[in-house]
This record gives C-alpha cells, structure tokens and sequence, in this order.
C-alpha cells in the first residue's frame, strides 16, 4: 500500500494537467458608460449641502 502523500501527489499533478491542457476562451467584456453628472448651478449646490450634515451635541 503506498503512502498518503504519494497518492496526493498523484492527484494534484493530475488535476494540474487537466488543468493546462483545457482551452481557454477570453471573452472582452465592455466597459461601463458612467456620464459626467450635469452642473446646474451653485443654487442647487446649496439646497443639496443644506439638506446634509452632522450635529454635534455636547453632553
């Protein structure tokens, strides 16, 4: 009976074989379109930081 680490072995280069011998298909995936956001002026800007904040309170 061989040993454990032999039959490991045996099957990891196996697997390792397996592996390099199957062809591989590189398919392009594109490139998603993110448009610029639009800048409607600086009164839109304010109403926006107005509506965001942190309070602190002190205790």
């Amino acid at each position: 009976m061989l040993p454990d680490y032999i039959i490991y072995d045996e099957l990891k280069k196996r697997r390792e074989k397996q592996k390099s011998e199957r062809p591989r298909v590189h398919i392009e995936q594109p490139v998603p379109y993110w448009p610029e956001p639009e800048f409607e002026g600086p009164d839109q800007d304010e109403e926006q930081e107005s509506d965001r904040g942190v309070e602190i309170i002190r205790i």
